[in-house]
C-alpha cells in the first residue's frame, strides 16, 4: 500500500468532493470484488483501506476496483486495480490532502482517469 502520511496536514478543502460508495459483485469464477468511482473532473474521497471498511453481509472482500467515469464522454471509460491505482495517485501527487481513513484526490481530467488505467 501507498504511504500516504506526508499528505496530513494539509487540510486541503474536502466540502465539494465525492465520497467514493462501494458496490459488489461477483466474477465469472464466483469470486466477490468490491468497486469504488471516480468521475472526470469532480474531487473524490476514496477510502485507503476498502477491506478494512466494507464486510457487506459478513463477508471479506480482499479484491477492490476503481471504476472510472468520464463525464466528457457520459459513460464508464473502464475500470482498474484500486491498490494499482492508489499507489499511482499518490507517486502523481493527485492525493491531496489524508485523513487518516480516507485521502482526498484531486479532480482528475479525462486524460488523468485514462492514464490510471495504463
Amino acid at each position: 500500500m501507498a504511504d500516504y502520511s506526508k499528505y496530513q496536514g494539509k487540510h486541503a478543502d474536502w466540502t465539494g468532493a465525492f465520497p467514493a460508495a462501494p458496490r459488489y459483485f461477483v466474477d465469472p469464477e464466483g469470486v466477490p470484488f468490491g468497486v469504488l468511482a471516480m468521475n472526470e473532473g469532480i474531487a473524490t474521497i476514496m477510502p485507503k483501506l476498502p477491506q478494512k471498511r466494507y464486510h457487506p453481509d459478513g463477508q471479506d472482500i480482499a479484491n477492490w476496483r476503481i471504476l472510472l467515469y468520464s463525464r466528457t464522454k457520459g459513460d464508464v471509460i473502464g475500470d482498474t486495480d484500486f491498490y494499482d491505482a492508489m499507489r499511482r495517485l499518490a507517486m502523481g501527487g493527485y492525493i491531496l490532502d489524508d485523513n487518516g481513513e480516507n485521502v482526498l484526490i484531486k479532480a482528475l481530467t479525462l486524460t488523468e482517469l485514462d492514464a490510471l488505467m495504463r
